[in-house]
């Protein structure tokens, strides 16, 4: 197991959104070199989200602040189109391989 703290996650979006607009979101955080990996994939028949992989120090504090400062940016930008989130880190993220 790799020994490095993370927050993991994934921001979901209603259909109306388009892997478009997803994209230049994905294309705008990737300047930011705390986030390690992120895409954009299909998380259901008709919609995306944005998956990330995001440096920090494993702490629920860390996670609070990334999710509020995240979550406010992505509801000011899409409004009630962000419908859902899966977020993780501390213990309940194990990085294996790839890191």
């Amino acid at each position: 197991m790799i020994d490095k703290k993370v927050i993991m996650g994934i921001w979901k979006f209603h259909e109306r959104v388009g892997n478009k607009d997803l994209l230049e979101v994905a294309d705008e955080w990737a300047k930011d070199e705390k986030y390690l990996q992120i895409y954009v994939r299909r998380v259901s028949k008709d919609q995306y989200g944005i998956g990330f992989v995001y440096d920090s120090d494993g702490s629920k504090e860390a996670q609070d602040v990334y999710f509020d400062q995240a979550s406010d940016w992505l509801k000011r930008k899409f409004g009630n189109d962000l419908v859902g989130w899966d977020l993780s880190s501390g213990d309940g993220v194990m990085l294996v391989k790839g890191f």
